[in-house]
């Protein structure tokens, strides 16, 4: 994966605690992942390649050692950064012979585990401050609609885009989409091309079809590039691969959002 595109999986079966995890990160500009199992966690690292992992001692299936041998042999270089509820577990990233970049205990230590992570050469792309500090936000009365089947990844970027003042909707099939765009009238969609049911491409087309001036954004992963040019001569205004930081989906946002349009509002059809 392209760092400047960084990533980060938690993996914890406490939803407390991964609710921490994922403010935080994603505050600082991450695509955050979220795991509730090891095995769960393996495939998050073998489909996204993840830039780290923060990973509870005591993950339940697989268990801590056999996730961290399993994600290595996807990446033996992948930082991971361990979570215990007790103080001894501190020894275990030496005495083990687990290399990892390091070992907290609960509750956590939020700031010391990004340094742990910018000592492990994962930096996070922006700084956003908690309380809006210096945080960009959409213009007023934007509409966006989100449309994937994955719905951590929706309600991910749903959190993010509604914090900046855009009204958000979410649809989880074209299907879904297609029943949503004649009401909500979304000035953007982000529409992942690989869904199942009528698929990206077709939706696109339907979309374009019943809103032409709608800029459609397709959302695909690398090994997918193809189809989504493909997309571009079917009517997509661009095309976007998984994981992005929100910092690139803000550059994104700001060269296609119509915001002429959105400030002036037109009069609704009575």
């Amino acid at each position: 994966m392209d760092h400047s595109f960084p990533s980060i999986l938690c993996a914890d079966d406490d939803p407390e605690v991964l609710e921490l995890l994922k403010e935080h990160f994603t505050l600082q500009g991450f695509i955050v992942l979220t795991a509730s199992n090891g095995v769960e966690a393996c495939l998050q690292v073998k489909r996204w390649a993840p830039n780290a992992v923060i990973l509870d001692l005591l993950i339940p299936r697989l268990g801590c050692f056999a996730t961290i041998g399993r994600m290595r042999s996807f990446n033996p270089s992948i930082p991971i950064v361990l979570l215990s509820d007790t103080l001894d577990a501190r020894d275990l990233g030496g005495g083990a012979g687990l290399d990892v970049a390091g070992v907290f205990t609960k509750p956590l230590d939020l700031d010391g585990i990004s340094d742990a992570l910018t000592r492990a050469g994962v930096t996070a792309p922006i700084a956003l401050a908690a309380v809006g500090g210096g945080q960009r936000r959409g213009p007023a009365g934007a509409r966006v609609l989100l449309v994937d089947d994955e719905m951590q990844f929706r309600d991910m970027l749903a959190e993010y885009l509604s914090s900046k003042g855009l009204e958000v909707f979410e649809a989880g099939s074209g299907e879904e989409a297609l029943a949503q765009v004649p009401a909500s009238r979304p000035h953007v969609v982000l529409l992942d091309l690989m869904m199942g049911g009528i698929g990206g491409l077709e939706t696109l087309r339907r979309i374009k079809a019943i809103s032409p001036e709608t800029c459609v954004i397709m959302v695909t992963a690398m090994e997918d590039l193809d189809t989504a040019r493909q997309a571009l001569g079917a009517g997509a205004a661009d095309y976007m691969t998984k994981p992005f930081t929100l910092r690139y989906l803000d550059s994104v946002l700001d060269i296609h959002m119509p915001v002429d349009e959105i400030e002036r509002p037109a009069a609704l059809p009575v």
